[in-house]
Order: structure tokens, then C-alpha cells, then sequence
């Protein structure tokens, strides 16, 4: 440790050198300690004189590592050095040790320390004791008190430097605070939640603090959305298997998708519209699985009273709130809610998607019925030869065709629209087609113009484009006319103007009930679904 000693007293170093150097000391002794089982001692003492000092000593210093390794459960002595995890650990006066390292604990050094003393997500007591090197917190507080003596630094990293007025210290003291605050809350959490497997824990306060704020965002949730929560409790009752292995498939597969849009690069404008939808299937069907844990404990014990879905909602609350602070469980509780949950809503979003198809002759009005023609004046003649002779004649059918019978509407327009992830879907595909030649071309704006001319010239020659036809998509005016290239080309300049307004008009798609995006109202067009592909040409 002598090297190190040296390069740790430089005076005046930096705050960031200083916290480099913290760094290091802490490696450095960690890897000693753990690499070096049986360490001689002329490795361990730099002088005789310390030998000396540290055989005499030995006895009490091997009773309190012993004390220590037995306290933690977890390391003990190595040689004469003390490393504890889990536990406090205690250097008394009169007794020794050359280094002592605690992880998740505080030391307290009484006695004499002859190398450094670290405490990683610790504590570093140092009470009238003596430490031959430094003494370094990493996410924890150094206290120094009571005429000790600190050959080297004195520092915290993430925590508070306490040094008393009758202390002395051969190097700089240095205080790192973690942006801006304190890391004592670090530790607290990294000891009663990461260590224990739990999202919460009694004694971290900041944690209850974002509980909170879920809570809240959920209970809006479940009160202004009462009706999609309810669609998936209902599936949740259904297919609890499936719900939950739809939110595992999405968890694998989802970072896959991003990444073949990161490829396509212009496909990256997807992924925020898919991180938003997944983002809100998530809190819509965890929040479904809140309740659905309240019905199934209140109608238990509570009955038929108790079915409230409200009521439903604050049960299940407190239910996994008690589960997440058990140890172990909480974490395996956490981790099942959230794949859960997303499960939930991909689930229910397709299958109103299914339902949708299933009911699309009646949800758009559907196909005209074929209209029976009417009965002519020789058929009740024949069929009632008294009722021939009171019929007055009758005027010539095209006279009368134009007023009898309403104008029809276009055909196209009797075929259901589109929802948004058949839409998403063409989309996604259009994107990976011109990212391809956006790519090709080298220049944004080259790769913006062709985007720009795919889109407005396929919906003015064919009404769709490459996605369009592989998903059976097509563009339509809502009046019935042609769609013609400027009305093609207005489409596709507000379809641009959508997605720079953070895909707000993409989205609109979702919940409108014409399922109409911004660019569609502004265009005056509707997407439908034909009921077979359409080619691009016909020979």
C-alpha cells in the first residue's frame, strides 16, 4: 500500500481526481483482499516495526475478525485484513487490523487501522481510532471524532464528510455529493429493496413517494377508462393463460422489432407510436389486473355488495402493495404484474379487432341488400284478374325510375374502415420500402421527397400502396369521387404534419370514431378494408 499511499497524498488534488482515486483505493483493496487468501507479512507490513506491532496484536484482531465473519455470515478475516458485507463491524481500542472493508454496513474503528478503511454503500465510524491510509465512503457518510487520526484522505463519494475540530488528517477532505444530494437514500434502497427483492420497503421513504404517483395515474385510469378496463377484466376472466404468455411473446419480441426499425433508420419514426401504445396497453391492462385480483378477493369474502370496480381497484392496491414488501415475492409479484399487464391489453386490443371483423357488414352499414324489383301490372293481373280491372295503368318505368329509387352510394364506401394496427401495419411496411431507398440516395431531404412522391402517387393511381395491398387497405374520398393526385399529395403533406406533432394525428386514428387521422379530416378521405387483395396490375 506504500505506492498507493504516495500517489493518494499528493496535495491539492482536484475533487475529481480525488474521486477517481476513491475509486481505485476501493478496487485495489477489494481485489487484494480477495486474491491474496494467506498474505505473508512482510507483504502486509511495510516495516518491522509494524510486524512487530502486528504480531503482538494478532490474538485480539483474529477475535475481532472472527466476531465479524460470524455477525455477517457472509466474508470474514483474510490474513489480518477484515472484510464484512451485511453486518456492522468494530475495530475496539487497543486492537488492529491492517485493511478493513465493509459492503451495505458501517465500520467503526476504534483501534488502529494500518492500510485504508472503505465502505461501499457504508459507513466509516472513525472515533478516536488511527488509520494509516485513506478512509473512503462510496454511497455512504464518513464521521470523524474524538482526536482521531487519519493518515490519508478523508472521503465520501454519494454521502457527508463529519469531521470533528480535535481530528487530524495528513490529506485533503472531500466530500462528493450525487447530483446534488446526499447518497444515504441509495443506500437505503440498494439494502432494503435490491438486497431483499422487493420494490418496497418500510424504511425507504423516497420509494412510497413513486408508489404514490402510480397509484394515482392508476386510479385516474380506472375512473375516467371504466369501460376498457372492464373489456379486460372480462378476457382476464376468459384466458388468464393466454393473457400472460401474449405479454411474454411482447417482452421477447418487442426490442426485436425496434431494432429492425432502427435498421430501416426512417423506420425509427414508428417506434414512438409503438412505445406509446404499448406504454398505454400496459397501465390500461395492469390496472384491469388490479381489479381483477379486488373481485376475486371481494367476492370471497364480500359478496355481491362489494363488486364495485372502484372498490375493486383499492382492494387489489393493497393487496400487492402487502406483496411487494415481502421479500422475494414482491419481486416475482412485480415482474408477473408488469408482463401481465401487457399481455392484458395486446390481448383485448385484438380481439376487438376480431370483433370488429366479425361484425363489419353491420358496423358500416355493409353491402346494399339487392333490391327486389317490384311487382309488375301483368303479375297482379294474372295473380288477381278483379284487381287488373280497378289498376289504373300505370306510367312507363323510366319515367318514374329516377324518383322511386335513391341515389346510391359508391360501393367502396359500403366496405369497413380500418383500424389502427391494420394501418400501423401497411405503415410499417411502406416505411421499410422507402427507408430503403431514402438510404440509397444519401440525403434526408432526397429521402423526404421520395416519400412524399411514393405516397401521393400511389394513392392517386391505385388508392393504396405496397402495405396497403399486402393488408387489403384502400384510400377513398368520403364523397365518393376519385382520389386524385392533389388530393393525394394534400394527404400525404398532412400525413407528414401528423408525425411532427409527436404522432398526434397518427394516433387520433385509435380512438376516433370515424377512425379518421389528422391527414384523413384534413384530406377528406377514409381508409377501407377490401374484402380480397387488389392488384397493382391486372393483365
Amino acid at each position: 500500500m506504500t505506492n498507493l499511499k504516495r500517489t493518494w497524498l499528493a496535495p491539492r488534488q482536484r475533487p475529481s481526481r480525488l474521486a477517481l482515486a476513491a475509486f481505485l483505493i476501493l478496487a485495489l483493496a477489494s481485489v487484494g483482499v480477495f486474491h491474496t487468501p494467506a498474505q505473508s507479512s512482510d507483504t502486509n507490513t511495510p516495516s518491522q516495526a509494524e510486524a512487530t506491532e502486528t504480531t503482538s496484536n494478532s490474538a485480539a484482531a483474529g477475535s475481532t475478525d472472527n466476531s465479524a465473519s460470524s455477525s455477517a455470515g457472509i466474508s470474514g478475516p483474510t490474513g489480518n485484513n477484515v472484510i464484512v458485507s451485511g453486518a456492522d463491524t468494530e475495530v475496539k481500542a487497543g486492537e488492529s487490523a491492517d485493511t478493513v472493508v465493509v459492503y451495505f454496513s458501517t465500520a467503526t474503528i476504534r483501534g488502529k487501522v494500518h492500510g485504508p478503511v472503505v465502505a461501499i454503500c457504508g459507513n466509516v465510524n472513525v472515533e478516536g481510532g488511527e488509520v494509516g491510509d485513506a478512509v473512503v465512503a462510496v454511497f455512504g457518510n464518513v464521521k470523524v471524532s474524538q482526536n482521531a487520526k487519519i493518515s490519508g484522505d478523508a472521503v465520501a463519494v454519494g454521502g457527508q464528510l463529519d469531521v470533528g475540530p480535535d481530528v487530524k488528517i495528513g490529506g485533503e477532505r472531500v466530500s462528493l455529493p450525487l447530483l446534488g444530494i446526499h447518497g444515504t437514500w441509495v443506500q437505503k434502497w440498494f439494502l432494503q429493496c435490491v438486497l431483499k427483492m422487493r420494490p418496497l420497503a418500510p424504511q425507504v421513504g423516497w420509494v412510497w413517494a413513486v408508489a404514490g404517483v402510480f397509484f394515482l395515474v392508476y386510479l385516474l385510469v380506472a375512473t375516467v377508462f371504466p369501460r376498457p378496463v372492464m373489456a379486460c377484466v372480462e378476457v382476464l376472466e376468459r384466458r388468464p393463460a393466454t393473457t400472460f404468455l401474449m405479454g411474454f411473446l411482447v417482452k421477447i419480441f418487442t426490442p426485436l422489432i425496434f431494432l429492425v426499425l432502427a435498421v430501416t433508420v426512417i423506420g425509427l419514426l414508428a417506434v414512438p407510436v409503438i412505445w406509446v401504445a404499448l406504454l398505454v396497453g400496459a397501465i390500461v391492462g395492469k390496472v384491469a389486473l388490479v381489479e381483477w385480483v379486488g373481485f376475486r378477493i371481494a367476492n370471497r369474502f364480500g359478496g355481491a355488495a362489494y363488486q364495485k370496480p372502484l372498490l375493486a381497484f383499492l382492494i387489489g392496491s393493497i393487496i400487492v402493495t402487502l406483496l411487494y414488501l415481502v421479500w422475494v415475492v414482491g419481486l416475482v409479484v412485480f415482474v408477473t404484474l408488469s408482463i401481465w399487464g401487457l399481455g392484458v391489453g395486446v390481448t383485448t386490443a385484438f380481439g376487438r379487432l376480431r370483433r370488429e371483423e366479425a361484425l363489419k357488414p353491420n358496423a358500416n352499414g355493409g353491402p346494399n341488400p339487392v333490391p327486389v324489383p317490384p311487382p309488375t301490372q301483368a303479375a297482379m293481373s294474372a295473380a288477381d284478374p278483379s284487381f287488373a280491372a280497378g289498376v289504373p295503368q300505370s306510367p312507363p318505368i323510366g319515367a318514374s325510375a329516377s324518383s322511386a329509387v335513391p341515389p346510391s352510394m359508391p360501393d367502396v364506401l359500403t366496405y369497413p374502415k380500418a383500424g389502427f394496427w391494420p394501418r400501423m401495419g401497411a405503415g410499417f411496411l411502406d416505411a421499410v420500402l422507402v427507408s430503403v431507398v431514402s438510404a440509397m440516395a444519401g440525403s434526408p431531404l432526397l429521402g423526404f421527397l421520395f416519400a412524399l412522391a411514393y405516397f401521393a402517387g400511389m394513392w392517386a393511381w391505385k388508392g393504396t400502396t405496397i402495405g396497403g395491398v399486402v393488408l387489403g387497405l384502400k384510400v377513398v374520398r368520403i364523397d365518393g369521387q376519385p382520389v386524385t393526385f392533389v388530393v393525394a399529395l394534400v394527404r400525404a403533406l398532412a400525413g407528414a404534419f401528423s408525425m411532427f406533432v409527436l404522432f398526434l394525428g397518427i394516433l387520433w386514428i385509435a380512438w376516433d370514431l370515424e377512425k379518421q387521422g389528422w391527414h384523413d379530416k384534413i384530406a377528406g378521405t377514409a381508409v377501407v378494408r377490401l374484402p380480397r387483395a387488389m392488384p397493382l396490375v391486372c393483365l
